[in-house]
Protein backbone atom coordinates (compact mmCIF):
# COMPACT_ATOMS: atom_id res chain seq x y z
CA UNK A 1 0.00 0.00 0.00
CA UNK A 2 1.30 3.48 -0.84
CA UNK A 3 0.31 5.96 1.85
CA UNK A 4 1.11 8.96 -0.38
CA UNK A 5 -2.20 8.46 -2.19
CA UNK A 6 -4.72 10.99 -0.84
CA UNK A 7 -7.49 9.63 1.37
CA UNK A 8 -9.97 12.31 0.32
CA UNK A 9 -10.46 11.38 -3.32
CA UNK A 10 -14.14 10.62 -2.74
CA UNK A 11 -13.81 6.84 -2.84
CA UNK A 12 -17.22 5.25 -3.24
CA UNK A 13 -16.29 1.56 -2.95
CA UNK A 14 -13.83 -0.90 -1.49
CA UNK A 15 -12.95 -4.08 -3.38
CA UNK A 16 -11.88 -7.08 -1.28
CA UNK A 17 -10.05 -9.92 -3.00
CA UNK A 18 -9.39 -13.47 -1.87
CA UNK A 19 -7.43 -16.31 -3.40
CA UNK A 20 -7.49 -19.63 -1.55
CA UNK A 21 -11.19 -19.37 -0.77
CA UNK A 22 -11.81 -19.63 -4.51
CA UNK A 23 -10.57 -23.25 -4.45
CA UNK A 24 -13.20 -24.44 -1.98
CA UNK A 25 -15.80 -25.78 -4.40
CA UNK A 26 -19.17 -26.40 -2.78
CA UNK A 27 -17.87 -25.04 0.54
CA UNK A 28 -16.88 -21.76 -1.03
CA UNK A 29 -20.02 -19.91 0.04
CA UNK A 30 -19.45 -20.78 3.71
CA UNK A 31 -15.86 -19.51 3.56
CA UNK A 32 -16.97 -16.31 1.81
CA UNK A 33 -19.57 -15.75 4.55
CA UNK A 34 -16.89 -16.10 7.24
CA UNK A 35 -14.69 -13.61 5.40
CA UNK A 36 -17.58 -11.13 5.17
CA UNK A 37 -18.21 -11.53 8.91
CA UNK A 38 -14.54 -10.77 9.56
CA UNK A 39 -14.64 -7.75 7.27
CA UNK A 40 -17.69 -6.37 9.04
CA UNK A 41 -15.96 -6.75 12.42
CA UNK A 42 -12.76 -5.14 11.18
CA UNK A 43 -14.57 -2.23 9.54
CA UNK A 44 -16.77 -1.28 12.49
CA UNK A 45 -14.80 1.95 12.80
CA UNK A 46 -15.69 2.90 9.23
CA UNK A 47 -19.37 3.36 10.03
CA UNK A 48 -22.36 1.82 8.30
CA UNK A 49 -21.50 -0.20 5.20
CA UNK A 50 -23.26 -2.13 2.47
CA UNK A 51 -21.75 -5.45 1.37
CA UNK A 52 -22.12 -6.65 -2.22
CA UNK A 53 -21.07 -10.21 -2.81
CA UNK A 54 -19.96 -11.23 -6.29
CA UNK A 55 -18.14 -14.29 -7.49
CA UNK A 56 -14.49 -13.90 -6.61
CA UNK A 57 -14.94 -10.46 -5.07
CA UNK A 58 -16.59 -8.66 -2.17
CA UNK A 59 -17.48 -5.01 -2.73
CA UNK A 60 -18.18 -2.67 0.17
CA UNK A 61 -20.08 0.58 -0.30
CA UNK A 62 -20.85 3.37 2.17
CA UNK A 63 -24.12 2.80 4.04
CA UNK A 64 -26.58 4.95 5.88
CA UNK A 65 -27.25 7.24 2.93
CA UNK A 66 -23.60 8.21 2.39
CA UNK A 67 -22.26 8.16 -1.16
CA UNK A 68 -18.51 8.29 -0.48
CA UNK A 69 -16.14 7.19 2.27
CA UNK A 70 -14.72 9.93 4.45
CA UNK A 71 -10.91 10.35 4.64
CA UNK A 72 -11.11 9.01 8.20
CA UNK A 73 -12.88 5.88 6.95
CA UNK A 74 -10.21 5.31 4.31
CA UNK A 75 -7.48 5.71 6.93
CA UNK A 76 -9.26 3.12 9.08
CA UNK A 77 -9.42 0.70 6.14
CA UNK A 78 -5.69 1.06 5.61
CA UNK A 79 -5.09 0.38 9.29
CA UNK A 80 -7.29 -2.68 9.85
CA UNK A 81 -7.48 -4.61 6.58
CA UNK A 82 -3.91 -6.03 6.75
CA UNK A 83 -5.10 -8.06 9.77
CA UNK A 84 -8.14 -9.80 8.21
CA UNK A 85 -7.29 -13.47 7.68
CA UNK A 86 -8.61 -14.81 4.38
CA UNK A 87 -8.24 -11.43 2.70
CA UNK A 88 -5.66 -11.44 -0.09
CA UNK A 89 -5.81 -7.72 -0.78
CA UNK A 90 -8.17 -4.78 -0.85
CA UNK A 91 -8.34 -1.42 -2.58
CA UNK A 92 -10.44 1.68 -1.99
CA UNK A 93 -11.60 3.00 -5.34
CA UNK A 94 -14.46 3.93 -7.62
CA UNK A 95 -17.33 2.07 -9.25
CA UNK A 96 -18.83 3.11 -12.57
CA UNK A 97 -20.77 1.65 -15.49
CA UNK A 98 -18.41 -0.42 -17.66
CA UNK A 99 -18.81 1.55 -20.89
CA UNK A 100 -15.56 3.09 -22.10
CA UNK A 101 -16.78 6.69 -21.88
CA UNK A 102 -17.54 6.19 -18.17
CA UNK A 103 -14.09 4.71 -17.57
CA UNK A 104 -12.43 7.67 -19.29
CA UNK A 105 -14.46 10.14 -17.27
CA UNK A 106 -13.64 8.34 -14.02
CA UNK A 107 -9.90 8.36 -14.77
CA UNK A 108 -9.97 12.00 -15.87
CA UNK A 109 -11.66 12.94 -12.61
CA UNK A 110 -9.39 11.05 -10.21
CA UNK A 111 -5.96 10.69 -11.84
CA UNK A 112 -4.73 14.31 -11.52
CA UNK A 113 -4.79 14.30 -7.69
CA UNK A 114 -3.05 10.94 -7.54
CA UNK A 115 -0.39 12.05 -10.02
CA UNK A 116 0.25 15.26 -8.07
CA UNK A 117 0.79 13.28 -4.86
CA UNK A 118 3.42 11.10 -6.51
CA UNK A 119 5.02 13.87 -8.55
CA UNK A 120 5.58 15.91 -5.39
CA UNK A 121 8.27 13.43 -4.39
CA UNK A 122 10.19 13.53 -7.70
CA UNK A 123 13.54 15.29 -7.92
CA UNK A 124 14.82 17.28 -10.86
CA UNK A 125 14.13 15.48 -14.12
CA UNK A 126 13.24 12.21 -12.40
CA UNK A 127 10.53 10.22 -14.19
CA UNK A 128 7.59 8.42 -12.56
CA UNK A 129 7.35 4.69 -13.40
CA UNK A 130 3.74 3.97 -14.32
CA UNK A 131 1.53 1.11 -15.50
CA UNK A 132 -2.08 0.56 -16.47
CA UNK A 133 -3.31 -2.85 -15.30
CA UNK A 134 -6.62 -4.13 -16.65
CA UNK A 135 -8.51 -7.24 -15.60
CA UNK A 136 -11.49 -8.01 -17.84
CA UNK A 137 -13.78 -10.71 -16.42
CA UNK A 138 -16.54 -9.83 -18.91
CA UNK A 139 -15.23 -11.48 -22.08
CA UNK A 140 -18.00 -9.91 -24.16
CA UNK A 141 -16.50 -6.46 -23.62
CA UNK A 142 -15.66 -4.91 -27.04
CA UNK A 143 -11.97 -4.37 -26.19
CA UNK A 144 -9.47 -6.84 -24.78
CA UNK A 145 -7.35 -6.00 -21.71
CA UNK A 146 -4.17 -5.10 -23.59
CA UNK A 147 -6.08 -2.70 -25.87
CA UNK A 148 -7.58 -0.90 -22.89
CA UNK A 149 -4.14 -0.69 -21.24
CA UNK A 150 -2.62 0.86 -24.36
CA UNK A 151 -5.51 3.30 -24.72
CA UNK A 152 -5.11 4.71 -21.22
CA UNK A 153 -1.31 4.69 -21.40
CA UNK A 154 -1.39 6.79 -24.57
CA UNK A 155 -4.05 9.06 -23.08
CA UNK A 156 -2.09 9.73 -19.87
CA UNK A 157 1.45 9.83 -21.33
CA UNK A 158 0.35 12.63 -23.62
CA UNK A 159 -0.90 14.69 -20.70
CA UNK A 160 1.76 13.88 -18.10
CA UNK A 161 5.23 13.87 -19.72
CA UNK A 162 7.02 12.78 -16.52
CA UNK A 163 5.29 9.40 -16.67
CA UNK A 164 7.22 6.47 -18.13
CA UNK A 165 5.80 3.02 -18.67
CA UNK A 166 7.24 0.37 -16.36
CA UNK A 167 5.13 -2.77 -16.21
CA UNK A 168 7.48 -4.62 -13.85
CA UNK A 169 8.01 -2.08 -11.06
CA UNK A 170 5.56 0.81 -11.37
CA UNK A 171 5.39 3.30 -8.55
CA UNK A 172 2.02 4.49 -9.78
CA UNK A 173 -0.41 1.87 -11.07
CA UNK A 174 -3.85 2.54 -12.48
CA UNK A 175 -5.82 -0.68 -12.05
CA UNK A 176 -9.14 -1.32 -13.78
CA UNK A 177 -11.35 -4.33 -13.21
CA UNK A 178 -14.14 -4.62 -15.76
CA UNK A 179 -17.08 -6.86 -14.90
CA UNK A 180 -20.39 -7.38 -16.66
CA UNK A 181 -22.43 -4.76 -14.82
CA UNK A 182 -19.79 -2.33 -13.60
CA UNK A 183 -16.13 -1.43 -13.58
CA UNK A 184 -13.84 -0.67 -10.66
CA UNK A 185 -10.87 1.73 -10.64
CA UNK A 186 -8.18 1.93 -7.97
CA UNK A 187 -4.66 3.23 -7.44
CA UNK A 188 -3.51 1.30 -4.38
CA UNK A 189 -3.48 -2.21 -3.00
CA UNK A 190 -3.68 -3.02 0.71
CA UNK A 191 -2.13 -6.45 1.25
CA UNK A 192 -3.97 -8.81 3.59
CA UNK A 193 -2.66 -11.97 5.27
CA UNK A 194 -4.30 -14.27 2.72
CA UNK A 195 -5.11 -17.82 3.79
CA UNK A 196 -8.51 -18.70 5.23
CA UNK A 197 -10.96 -16.71 7.35
CA UNK A 198 -10.87 -16.90 11.14
CA UNK A 199 -13.02 -19.65 12.57
CA UNK A 200 -12.80 -22.09 9.66
CA UNK A 201 -9.83 -24.11 10.91
CA UNK A 202 -10.70 -25.14 14.48
CA UNK A 203 -9.51 -24.11 17.94
CA UNK A 204 -5.88 -24.36 19.08
CA UNK A 205 -4.00 -23.65 22.29
CA UNK A 206 -0.65 -21.98 21.66
CA UNK A 207 2.27 -22.25 24.06
CA UNK A 208 3.11 -18.55 23.83
CA UNK A 209 6.41 -17.35 25.24
CA UNK A 210 7.93 -13.91 25.09
CA UNK A 211 10.26 -14.99 22.29
CA UNK A 212 10.20 -14.43 18.55
CA UNK A 213 9.06 -17.82 17.27
CA UNK A 214 5.81 -18.66 19.07
CA UNK A 215 3.95 -15.44 18.08
CA UNK A 216 4.88 -16.08 14.44
CA UNK A 217 3.65 -19.68 14.75
CA UNK A 218 0.34 -18.28 16.03
CA UNK A 219 0.06 -15.96 13.06
CA UNK A 220 0.77 -18.79 10.63
CA UNK A 221 -2.06 -20.89 12.03
CA UNK A 222 -4.42 -17.92 12.19
CA UNK A 223 -3.86 -17.61 8.44
CA UNK A 224 -5.14 -21.19 8.19
CA UNK A 225 -8.41 -20.10 9.80
CA UNK A 226 -7.64 -21.33 13.33
CA UNK A 227 -8.88 -19.58 16.44
CA UNK A 228 -6.12 -19.51 19.02
CA UNK A 229 -6.08 -19.27 22.79
CA UNK A 230 -2.77 -18.91 24.61
CA UNK A 231 -0.99 -20.41 27.60
CA UNK A 232 2.25 -19.03 28.94
CA UNK A 233 4.56 -20.29 31.69
CA UNK A 234 6.35 -18.23 34.29
CA UNK A 235 8.33 -18.84 37.47
CA UNK A 236 7.28 -16.02 39.78
CA UNK A 237 8.89 -14.74 41.96
CA UNK A 238 12.03 -15.79 40.03
CA UNK A 239 10.65 -14.26 36.85
CA UNK A 240 9.41 -10.65 36.99
CA UNK A 241 5.74 -9.65 36.59
CA UNK A 242 6.81 -7.95 33.36
CA UNK A 243 7.01 -11.38 31.71
CA UNK A 244 3.25 -11.92 31.83
CA UNK A 245 2.67 -8.31 30.79
CA UNK A 246 4.95 -8.84 27.78
CA UNK A 247 3.13 -12.02 26.74
CA UNK A 248 -0.22 -10.28 27.24
CA UNK A 249 0.91 -7.53 24.85
CA UNK A 250 1.88 -10.16 22.28
CA UNK A 251 -1.48 -11.90 22.68
CA UNK A 252 -3.33 -8.59 22.35
CA UNK A 253 -1.45 -7.77 19.16
CA UNK A 254 -2.06 -11.24 17.71
CA UNK A 255 -5.76 -10.95 18.45
CA UNK A 256 -5.94 -8.29 15.75
CA UNK A 257 -5.83 -11.23 13.30
CA UNK A 258 -8.73 -13.10 14.91
CA UNK A 259 -11.64 -12.93 17.33
CA UNK A 260 -10.23 -12.40 20.82
CA UNK A 261 -8.15 -15.29 22.12
CA UNK A 262 -7.81 -15.94 25.86
CA UNK A 263 -4.57 -16.08 27.84
CA UNK A 264 -3.83 -18.46 30.72
CA UNK A 265 -0.67 -18.14 32.83
CA UNK A 266 0.75 -21.16 34.65
CA UNK A 267 3.38 -20.92 37.37
CA UNK A 268 5.86 -23.68 36.56
CA UNK A 269 7.98 -23.01 39.64
CA UNK A 270 6.91 -26.02 41.79
CA UNK A 271 7.86 -28.44 38.99
CA UNK A 272 11.08 -26.58 38.16
CA UNK A 273 12.33 -26.58 41.74
CA UNK A 274 11.61 -30.28 42.15
CA UNK A 275 13.35 -31.12 38.87
CA UNK A 276 16.34 -28.92 39.74
CA UNK A 277 16.77 -30.50 43.14
CA UNK A 278 16.05 -34.12 42.18
CA UNK A 279 16.87 -34.87 38.55
CA UNK A 280 19.88 -35.12 36.24
CA UNK A 281 20.76 -31.57 35.17
CA UNK A 282 21.31 -32.66 31.55
CA UNK A 283 17.65 -33.68 31.33
CA UNK A 284 16.22 -30.62 33.07
CA UNK A 285 15.06 -28.77 29.94
CA UNK A 286 13.34 -31.85 28.50
CA UNK A 287 11.63 -32.50 31.84
CA UNK A 288 10.48 -28.88 32.10
CA UNK A 289 9.02 -29.06 28.62
CA UNK A 290 7.22 -32.33 29.33
CA UNK A 291 5.55 -30.67 32.32
CA UNK A 292 4.55 -27.77 30.07
CA UNK A 293 2.91 -30.19 27.66
CA UNK A 294 0.95 -31.89 30.43
CA UNK A 295 -0.16 -28.59 31.91
CA UNK A 296 -1.06 -27.21 28.49
CA UNK A 297 -3.22 -30.28 27.90
CA UNK A 298 -5.24 -29.46 31.01
CA UNK A 299 -5.63 -25.82 29.95
CA UNK A 300 -6.64 -26.99 26.46
CA UNK A 301 -9.43 -29.00 28.06
CA UNK A 302 -10.62 -25.84 29.86
CA UNK A 303 -10.63 -23.82 26.64
CA UNK A 304 -11.99 -26.53 24.33
CA UNK A 305 -8.88 -26.60 22.13
CA UNK A 306 -8.38 -29.43 19.65
CA UNK A 307 -4.57 -29.30 19.39
CA UNK A 308 -1.48 -27.66 20.86
CA UNK A 309 0.62 -25.17 18.92
CA UNK A 310 4.32 -24.44 19.49
CA UNK A 311 7.03 -22.35 17.89
CA UNK A 312 9.47 -25.27 17.76
CA UNK A 313 12.13 -25.06 15.09
CA UNK A 314 14.18 -28.17 14.37
CA UNK A 315 17.73 -27.89 15.71
CA UNK A 316 17.40 -24.31 16.97
CA UNK A 317 18.05 -25.12 20.66
CA UNK A 318 18.83 -28.24 22.66
CA UNK A 319 15.18 -29.06 23.38
CA UNK A 320 14.33 -28.91 19.66
CA UNK A 321 16.46 -31.72 18.29
CA UNK A 322 14.56 -34.57 16.69
CA UNK A 323 15.23 -36.87 19.68
CA UNK A 324 14.16 -34.32 22.26
CA UNK A 325 11.09 -33.18 20.36
CA UNK A 326 9.89 -36.77 20.28
CA UNK A 327 10.44 -37.27 24.01
CA UNK A 328 8.69 -33.99 24.84
CA UNK A 329 5.76 -34.71 22.50
CA UNK A 330 5.18 -38.12 24.10
CA UNK A 331 4.15 -36.44 27.38
CA UNK A 332 0.66 -35.85 25.93
CA UNK A 333 -1.52 -37.64 23.38
CA UNK A 334 -2.80 -34.30 22.06
CA UNK A 335 -2.04 -33.36 18.48
CA UNK A 336 0.84 -30.88 18.35
CA UNK A 337 1.35 -28.44 15.46
CA UNK A 338 4.73 -26.87 14.67
CA UNK A 339 4.38 -24.58 11.63
CA UNK A 340 7.94 -23.20 12.00
CA UNK A 341 9.68 -26.57 12.20
CA UNK A 342 11.70 -26.07 9.00
CA UNK A 343 11.79 -22.27 8.86
CA UNK A 344 15.03 -20.28 8.61
CA UNK A 345 15.48 -17.95 11.57
CA UNK A 346 15.84 -14.91 9.33
CA UNK A 347 12.54 -15.82 7.65
CA UNK A 348 10.83 -15.99 11.03
CA UNK A 349 12.31 -12.68 12.12
CA UNK A 350 11.26 -11.01 8.87
CA UNK A 351 7.69 -12.23 9.34
CA UNK A 352 7.70 -11.14 13.00
CA UNK A 353 8.78 -7.69 11.88
CA UNK A 354 6.06 -7.58 9.22
CA UNK A 355 3.24 -8.57 11.58
CA UNK A 356 4.47 -6.23 14.33
CA UNK A 357 5.56 -8.66 17.07
CA UNK A 358 9.35 -8.44 16.72
CA UNK A 359 9.89 -5.30 18.78
CA UNK A 360 7.84 -6.72 21.67
CA UNK A 361 9.59 -10.09 21.48
CA UNK A 362 13.03 -8.50 21.56
CA UNK A 363 12.38 -6.75 24.89
CA UNK A 364 14.78 -8.26 27.42
CA UNK A 365 12.61 -9.96 30.05
CA UNK A 366 13.76 -13.25 31.70
CA UNK A 367 11.41 -16.17 31.11
CA UNK A 368 10.84 -19.49 32.85
CA UNK A 369 13.05 -21.36 30.38
CA UNK A 370 16.13 -19.25 31.07
CA UNK A 371 15.80 -18.87 34.85
CA UNK A 372 16.54 -22.52 35.64
CA UNK A 373 18.30 -23.48 32.41
CA UNK A 374 21.11 -26.03 32.87
CA UNK A 375 24.59 -25.37 31.50
CA UNK A 376 24.84 -28.85 29.97
CA UNK A 377 21.48 -29.77 28.34
CA UNK A 378 21.37 -33.03 26.42
CA UNK A 379 20.51 -32.94 22.73
CA UNK A 380 19.53 -36.62 22.59
CA UNK A 381 17.45 -37.64 25.60
CA UNK A 382 16.59 -41.32 25.97
CA UNK A 383 13.05 -42.29 26.89
CA UNK A 384 14.10 -44.76 29.59
CA UNK A 385 16.33 -42.16 31.28
CA UNK A 386 13.52 -39.61 31.27
CA UNK A 387 11.16 -42.18 32.76
CA UNK A 388 13.66 -42.96 35.53
CA UNK A 389 14.04 -39.28 36.38
CA UNK A 390 10.28 -38.69 36.37
CA UNK A 391 9.76 -41.70 38.65
CA UNK A 392 11.60 -39.72 41.33
CA UNK A 393 9.03 -36.95 41.13
CA UNK A 394 5.49 -36.65 42.46
CA UNK A 395 4.07 -35.93 39.00
CA UNK A 396 0.48 -35.64 40.12
CA UNK A 397 1.29 -33.43 43.10
CA UNK A 398 3.53 -31.13 41.10
CA UNK A 399 1.01 -30.76 38.28
CA UNK A 400 -1.73 -29.91 40.76
CA UNK A 401 0.58 -27.44 42.52
CA UNK A 402 1.22 -25.67 39.20
CA UNK A 403 -2.47 -25.68 38.34
CA UNK A 404 -3.34 -24.30 41.78
CA UNK A 405 -1.80 -20.96 40.79
CA UNK A 406 -2.99 -20.98 37.18
CA UNK A 407 -4.84 -17.82 36.21
CA UNK A 408 -6.58 -16.34 33.21
CA UNK A 409 -5.29 -12.88 32.31
CA UNK A 410 -7.85 -10.34 31.16
CA UNK A 411 -6.14 -8.82 28.14
CA UNK A 412 -8.09 -5.57 28.46
CA UNK A 413 -7.40 -4.89 32.15
CA UNK A 414 -4.47 -7.30 32.83
CA UNK A 415 -6.41 -8.52 35.85
CA UNK A 416 -5.62 -12.09 36.90
CA UNK A 417 -8.37 -14.42 38.02
CA UNK A 418 -8.45 -18.20 38.67
CA UNK A 419 -8.92 -20.29 35.53
CA UNK A 420 -12.43 -21.71 35.60
CA UNK A 421 -12.87 -25.46 35.32
CA UNK A 422 -9.23 -26.35 35.92
CA UNK A 423 -9.98 -28.93 38.65
CA UNK A 424 -12.55 -30.71 36.52
CA UNK A 425 -10.22 -30.63 33.53
CA UNK A 426 -7.36 -32.09 35.58
CA UNK A 427 -9.62 -34.90 36.83
CA UNK A 428 -10.31 -35.90 33.22
CA UNK A 429 -6.90 -35.25 31.67
CA UNK A 430 -4.38 -36.60 34.20
CA UNK A 431 -5.41 -40.26 33.86
CA UNK A 432 -5.13 -39.91 30.08
CA UNK A 433 -1.59 -38.61 30.53
CA UNK A 434 -0.64 -41.70 32.52
CA UNK A 435 -0.10 -39.66 35.67
CA UNK A 436 -0.39 -41.98 38.71
CA UNK A 437 -3.47 -41.47 40.83
CA UNK A 438 -6.58 -39.53 40.01
CA UNK A 439 -6.90 -35.81 40.53
CA UNK A 440 -9.31 -35.06 43.39
CA UNK A 441 -12.57 -33.36 42.65
CA UNK A 442 -12.79 -29.68 43.54
CA UNK A 443 -14.80 -30.43 46.70
CA UNK A 444 -12.10 -32.86 47.91
CA UNK A 445 -9.20 -30.50 47.42
CA UNK A 446 -7.61 -29.46 50.73
CA UNK A 447 -7.93 -25.82 51.66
Amino acid sequence: MNMTIPADLGYDALICRYSEIATKGRNRSAFESRLIEALRRALRGVGRIEVIRERGRVFIRPGGGATVFTPEAVAEMRRVLPFVSGLSSASPGFLSPPALEHLEAMVDRTFPRVYEAFAAGLRGEQRLPYATLVRRSDKSYPMISSEIERLFAERLLARYPRLEVNLNQPRLALALEIRKDHAFLCYERIDGPGGLPAGTGGALLALLSGGIDSPVACYQMMRRGCLIDYVTFHSEPYTPPELILKVARLATHLNRFQMGGRLAAVNLLPAQLAIRDTCDSRLRTVLYRRFMMRLATVVARCFGSKALLTGDNLGQVASQTLDNLGIIASATPMLQLRPLLAAEKNETMALARRIGTLDISEEDVPDSCTVFAPSDPTTAAKAYRVEVEESRLDLRGLILACLEATVQVDLATLERRPLRGVDEAAAVVLPRLGVPGAAPAAAERPE
